[in-house]
């Protein structure tokens, strides 16, 4: 099961923080780590399955939907 919370946060910061927004399209796991966010298998895939190389507004449309899946 995902981790909710770690997984909220983590939607936070990507839709609020420009340089993280930058990280995630990079290296989305790594960021993640990097940042201290406690992630599970079940998160790693879900982060995997973002194209993470489309415009921020698509991103953030994207990462909204997943969130709602999550909670």
């Amino acid at each position: 099961m995902s981790n909710q919370q770690a997984m909220q946060q983590l939607t936070d910061r990507f839709m609020n923080d420009a340089g993280f927004r930058e990280e995630m399209k990079q290296d989305p796991e790594g960021a993640a780590q990097r940042s201290g966010f406690a992630l599970n298998e079940e998160d790693r895939q879900a982060l995997k399955s973002v194209d993470w190389s489309s415009s921020d507004e698509e991103l953030s449309q994207r990462v909204s939907k997943l969130v709602r899946q999550w909670c």
